[in-house]
């Protein structure tokens, strides 16, 4: 199978979407970043483990609270049942050519469209996808967060139609973004991640550091393969780096 079988098209002309997907934009990004920053206090004030847990209970531990509590009750303003589907975690989907169809990114936020709103994307493949992982003694920035994370937005296994994608880290061991992602993602690294940008602080409010987070990142990277149905190829992708101390 590959991207000239029209497998994204079962069901829905070529020419009833469009790649890539629209921007989710910055305020959108901060909005995740805000819950995802909320769900922290939370697991800390319940003294949940985050410094022993593994990353699947984390990751379990994180939705449980932004779904159960934070979409359904309008905890964080902004994020409710009328503005975000249901958050999910390990949805499997397909990438960029259906070549693999259970791929599992972390978590996936997707906003509620308005349903009188013309339907231009693959609403399966429209929202932030969001990749976690530790980031400590065992699990290395380069080979687990890097060779294991970021490149799978660079190679489209995730969030390959849109235009933005998450990594997140559970830091600990004093893991950090200045003296552990950039140093990981050096020369030798440039070329396997297509990058374009090594990760930048991003100067918007609601990104700059605070208690249990670092501030919010950015890097940009290129994609070399072609997206589905002659739709070209396809575009660079910014991907948001968000580390919280889970020390």
């Amino acid at each position: 199978m590959n991207a000239e079988s029209g497998f994204f098209t079962i069901g829905v002309s070529p020419d009833a979407y469009y790649l890539p997907h629209d921007k989710l934009g910055l305020p959108v990004i901060l909005l995740i970043r805000r819950v995802l920053c909320r769900a922290f206090e939370q697991l800390r004030e319940q003294r949940f483990n985050l410094a022993r847990a593994e990353e699947d209970r984390v990751t379990a531990a994180l939705l449980a609270i932004i779904e159960n509590n934070f979409r359904q009750n309008g905890t964080v303003a902004g994020f409710d049942r009328r503005s975000f589907e249901p958050v999910v975690r390990q949805t499997q989907a397909s990438n960029y050519d259906g070549t693999h169809i259970a791929k599992t990114p972390d978590l996936c936020f997707r906003l509620r469209r308005d349903d009188f709103e013309p339907r231009t994307t693959l609403s399966e493949y429209d929202g932030l996808f969001v990749e976690c992982k530790p980031v400590d003694a065992k699990h290395p920035a380069g080979s687990k967060y890097c060779d294991d994370g970021v490149i799978r937005f660079v190679r489209g296994d995730y969030a390959w139609a849109m235009q933005e994608g998450m990594m997140l880290a559970y830091a600990r061991d004093g893991r950090t973004i200045a003296g552990h992602l950039i140093p990981a993602m050096n020369e030798a690294r440039k070329e396997s991640l297509a990058t374009t940008q090594r990760p930048i602080a991003c100067h918007a409010k609601g990104a700059e550091a605070v208690v249990g987070a670092e501030a919010v990142c950015f890097s940009k990277h290129r994609r070399d393969f072609e997206w589905p149905d002659g739709k070209g190829s396809a575009c660079e992708i910014t991907i948001y780096h968000l580390w919280h101390d889970c020390s």
